[in-house]
């Protein structure tokens, strides 16, 4: 009997450990979470959590003007990368992930107080290049891009 139960605790034991990579994978926070498998250029447009800790960081009194001068400016880097035939995608997510195409995954983590509004061009095999917002016709170079 004591080895009857000790088998059943055993193979219940085992069963709840053992978590397979897919199911890893699945744990993935959806909502602050984007996984870019493809090239693209990424515009990080702080929400939430994120855009209070900004306006509490500059100040009641700075941050509008900096938060339209960043919209603004985006929107125009937008229309740019859009015209050179880049997928734009706009995102509050504060994880990105970058999946290469040998399936490893370059992480970043927006959170840290170094980022803020931020645009990241991704050519689909290497690190992901972040682009100056005044000078996106430089990063879109260095990024090497490619039309898809």
């Amino acid at each position: 009997m004591t080895r009857l139960f000790l088998f059943v605790f055993s193979a219940v034991l085992l069963a709840s450990c053992g978590q397979s990579p897919e199911q890893r994978a699945a744990e993935v926070d959806t909502i602050n979470t984007l996984i870019v498998k493809e090239p693209a250029a990424i515009f990080f447009k702080p929400a939430g959590d994120k855009l209070r800790s900004l306006r509490k960081e500059i100040g009641e009194k700075g941050f509008p003007s900096l938060d339209a001068y960043n919209r603004s400016t985006m929107a125009e880097d937008s229309v740019f990368l859009a015209g050179k035939g880049v997928k734009v995608i706009s995102t509050s997510a504060t994880q990105l992930q970058f999946v290469k195409p040998n399936g490893e995954i370059f992480y970043m983590n927006l959170n840290h107080p170094k980022y803020a509004w931020e645009i990241f061009l991704y050519n689909g095999y290497s690190d992901p290049v972040k682009a100056d917002l005044t000078d996106i016709a430089s990063a879109y170079l260095e990024s090497g891009i490619k039309k898809p």
